[in-house]
């Protein structure tokens, strides 16, 4: 069964974890492992138990727990006890043995395959367009090819990027890679001063989420914007509208509703004509106004009411409403 959808802010946390993992911490054996203690999630905003035991799994016990010393906290050495279920260690303030719970000091790594699917899906890469191959072990991936406007481009995932920006970036001189595509990294933006290699772009991916909206959705438009213009270009986000042109998408982020797949050529000349006067400001347009733009001159086979170019779907008024005045706009509230 595919794991529950995250919310924005879950993903947010999840990917702050993932980012987290590129650092190592030493087990209770003396391994270097890539993962993050579990005592560290409380600190994730909106990541939950059920969210740690469905995308992540235990790999190992941490070697030292943080501990009060005074106004500060120290690294304690942890020993295993009879007990499984706990771990004890010698107090740095009295001296006394103490115990702490194997749960809390158990070692997470994100499931990779399950969470590299996970953005596959946000992206809308197509099963037979994805790779999810492992370029630079538990750095780099490439996530296989996206739909940006007209255009198919090549992915991938970085994670660590500032702690082995020289690696991933003679990764991406190979003659046998594309001249351009999109790095996404689970990090922070890199300094404008250091460009990116060849054409391609480096873009965190929190900053292609759409902004509003409780579930995550990729901000395609913004995407499709960085890959055109030079390195270091700011932009600001996307509408909470989107429009996809070529899939026929609608997605309206404010809303809870499932992205609406527009058929039919009328439905889909009102969809566009009322997103692009959106884009251009304007919320609301006199159904006289769409009606120019669907039909032009053209008198036969004409609708005399938007009900009527929509009459064979019941769900169109989730996503546009009236203002019983005449006007029509987008369902954003």
């Amino acid at each position: 069964m595919p794991p529950k959808p995250l919310s924005k802010r879950s993903l947010i946390g999840l990917i702050q974890l993932f980012e987290q993992s590129s650092q190592s911490i030493t087990d209770i054996d003396g391994r270097s492992l890539h993962g993050f203690p579990a005592w560290d999630t409380k600190d994730v905003e909106n990541f939950t138990k059920q969210d740690l035991a469905t995308w992540t799994q235990c790999i190992g016990y941490a070697g030292c727990y943080p501990v009060p010393c005074g106004d500060d906290r120290v690294l304690a050495d942890l020993e295993e006890d009879d007990d499984p279920d706990q771990y004890r260690y010698c107090c740095p303030e009295t001296f006394c043995t103490k115990y702490v719970s194997a749960e809390r000091v158990a070692i997470h790594a994100v499931t990779v395959t399950k969470f590299l699917d996970y953005l596959s899906d946000l992206l809308k890469i197509l099963p037979s367009h994805r790779r999810g191959s492992n370029e630079i072990e538990d750095v780099l991936w490439q996530l296989g090819k996206m739909r940006v406007a007209d255009a198919q481009i090549e992915v991938w995932l970085v994670r660590g990027l500032r702690l082995h920006i020289d690696p991933v970036f003679e990764y991406f001189q190979k003659a046998v890679l594309p001249d351009s595509g999109l790095i996404l990294t689970t990090g922070r933006a890199l300094p404008g001063y250091i460009p990116p290699p060849r054409s391609y772009r480096v873009v965190p991916i929190v900053d292609v989420l759409v902004d509003y909206g409780a579930a995550p959705v990729i901000d395609v438009d913004r995407i499709h914007r960085v890959l055109l213009a030079k390195h270091g270009t700011g932009f600001t986000k996307t509408l909470p509208v989107l429009f996809d042109p070529y899939t026929k998408t609608l997605t309206i982020s404010t809303k809870s509703l499932e992205p609406w797949v527009v058929t039919g050529k009328r439905q889909i000349a009102v969809v566009q004509y009322l997103f692009d006067q959106y884009s251009n400001g304007r919320r609301w347009i006199p159904a006289r106004e769409i009606f120019i733009a669907v039909y032009g001159s053209s008198k036969s086979g004409r609708s005399q009411h938007i009900q009527s170019i929509f009459k064979d779907n019941r769900y169109w008024k989730n996503y546009i409403v009236s203002d019983d005045k005449g006007l029509y706009g987008f369902n954003l509230d």
